[in-house]
């Protein structure tokens, strides 16, 4: 085998790898307050430091439903960007963040059938960031 077969077939399985392996997001000093009843509740997670991506699901309860939810995110430098996400994975709305200032958005978002709100953090080079989700049940 020559040397330049070799490190294609190194370069394709390290590419495979990378895409195969779940996101990874690492942290320092992570904080995280919670809140959480099926009706209405909050989660605030501060951090130090943080890069990757990483998905998150919060156990609301009381199966299938809409939740209308606030949230709010701070950074003092990098990029930090929140997606939630509907029941099946596809996105609700998304967050962006902008260093030095506070962005708030809000807009519904559909739990699954165990009652799960799930939400995903984007983060690149993202310093003494805070985000918080706060959450209520539509009534229908």
């Amino acid at each position: 085998m020559s040397w330049f077969s070799s490190t294609i077939r190194v370069t394709l399985i390290g590419l495979l790898a990378m895409l195969l392996l779940p996101a990874c997001m690492l942290v320092s000093g992570d904080r995280l307050s919670a809140d959480v009843r099926p009706d209405s509740g909050n989660v605030t997670r501060t951090f130090l430091g943080a890069e990757g991506t990483e998905e998150y699901a919060i156990p609301v309860g009381d199966g299938a439903a809409m939740l209308r939810t606030i949230v709010i995110l701070e950074l003092q430098q990098g990029e930090m960007r929140l997606d939630m996400l509907n029941a099946g994975g596809s996105v609700a709305f998304t967050v962006q963040s902008r260093p030095g200032d506070q962005v708030s958005r809000t807009g519904a978002v559909r739990l699954d059938e165990t009652g799960t709100l799930r939400y995903r953090i984007v983060t690149r080079g993202a310093r003494d960031g805070r985000y918080q989700i706060l959450y209520q049940r539509v009534q229908q």
